[in-house]
């Protein structure tokens, strides 16, 4: 809200993060983020509330492996997160992409055991639902199998 851009970067250490307070002319040096996170993809955007949606593995001051996909809210640019609605807690699953439709609902597309069970799913839910931490609403649907490959390349 104060105009400055927060960038957040996958690094080897987990989520990198970097400011700029001259319209991304200038950015401060990449340093280690205080969200705790494996050295894997997360997705964060903004949700038509003007809150932030956050998808990473497990918790927000906890580093955990490709387990426990979560989502948190954050009413305050990311300074604190809210919520924590479990989308998968299986081990393997990664690389969540996101959007929310104008109606509210948001859809969270991820993998899951991209070597075995090779599947893609989808997770519908409301900013609601991951303030309650459980699926509360009607839109919600968790763990949807979109797709499953019979063997790599397919």
């Amino acid at each position: 809200q104060d105009k400055t851009l927060w960038l957040l970067a996958r690094a080897t250490y987990g989520i990198g993060e970097s400011l700029s307070a001259d319209r991304g002319v200038t950015w401060s040096e990449l340093k280690p983020s205080t969200i705790a996170h494996p050295s894997a993809r997360f997705f964060v955007g903004r949700l038509n509330s003007g809150n932030l949606l956050l998808v990473k593995h497990g918790p927000i001051d906890k580093p955990i492996g490709r387990s426990h996909l979560t989502a948190y809210l954050s009413r305050d640019d990311g300074r604190t997160w809210t919520g924590g609605l479990v989308l998968d807690e299986r081990n393997g699953v990664s690389y969540p992409d996101g959007v929310q439709a104008d109606d509210g609902t948001i859809s969270i597309i991820y993998d899951y055991s991209r070597t075995n069970a090779m599947e893609i799913l989808l997770a519908h839910f409301t900013e609601r639902d991951v303030l309650q931490g459980k699926p509360a609403s009607h839109k919600s649907a968790l763990r949807m199998l979109v797709n499953k490959a019979s063997g790599p390349g397919q």
